[in-house]
């Protein structure tokens, strides 16, 4: 029974190791692919096994980022802190998971998605592979960072690198994490790629550019009506002196 069930999990993560690298490397052809009429039961799976790897992956690089305080720390400490970020980091991403594919699957409608709600949960659960690659990078390049820091590299030439390479790395990653996420809506709900980037990019950029402008044109047009204000007090004041003046000289 034991042997059966340990090569059931080895089975199951051979299938989703296959498929993590299927979206990876064919995105289009993977979600072109995909049924968007079936259940959410393996959509889901695949989306909570993934969160589970990922939040393993992330823990270390929380840690090694803060490894210098972590080393006042005694080993309790440091598991106590290493498992309340994995439960926060799961839970988290769980919750954000729904949200946001709520969030985009409002915008898609504007723009003529012709799939349902399911269908854009289903391309978030499997958009999660992302984090396969984002999370390993992030946390390869902070190692290399660490290991430099302790050999003495820091400072000078070195620090302005390494920002270099970081702001490089994240845009590469983000920029096709995001191209997944883009061609997965695409073929999933049968848009064009230019509906997609509008219902996720030109929607809510105009949205902050109008929440923006509305505070910056009240808080502009307050001061120049109090401009225009001090600057009317500031020339009626002397009229009205002078015609009192006039006829009140002994009073003014």
């Amino acid at each position: 029974m034991a042997g059966f069930k340990m090569f059931s999990i080895s089975g199951y993560l051979k299938e989703w190791f296959n498929k993590t690298k299927y979206i990876l490397t064919q995105p289009r052809e993977f979600f072109k692919e995909m049924h968007t009429s079936g259940s959410l039961k393996e959509p889901v799976n695949f989306m909570v096994f993934t969160i589970f790897i990922a939040s393993l992956l992330f823990v270390p690089i929380i840690m090694l980022i803060f490894a210098n305080d972590l080393s006042e720390m005694n080993l309790f400490g440091i598991i106590l802190m290493a498992s309340g970020l994995f439960v926060f980091t799961l839970f988290f991403m769980i919750i954000s998971v729904p949200l946001n594919a709520l969030t985009y699957h409002f915008l898609l409608r504007i723009c003529g998605a012709k799939g349902n709600f399911k269908t854009t949960m289903q391309v978030f659960c499997y958009h999660l592979s992302a984090s396969m690659v984002i999370i390993p990078a992030i946390g390869i390049l902070m190692l290399i960072f660490y290991v430099a820091e302790k050999k003495g590299l820091e400072g000078g030439l070195f620090d302005v690198m390494s920002i270099v390479l970081l702001m490089i790395g994240v845009i590469i990653i983000a920029y096709y994490a995001f191209y997944m996420l883009f061609v997965g809506f695409s073929e999933a709900h049968r848009m064009p790629m230019k509906r997609v980037i509008l219902a996720i990019v030109g929607i809510p950029m105009a949205i902050n550019i109008i929440l923006a402008v509305i505070p910056a044109a009240f808080i502009f047009g307050s001061g120049f009506s109090t401009g225009i204000s001090g600057q009317s007090t500031e020339t009626i004041s002397p009229l009205i002196t002078n015609i009192l003046a006039h006829y009140l000289p002994n009073q003014v």
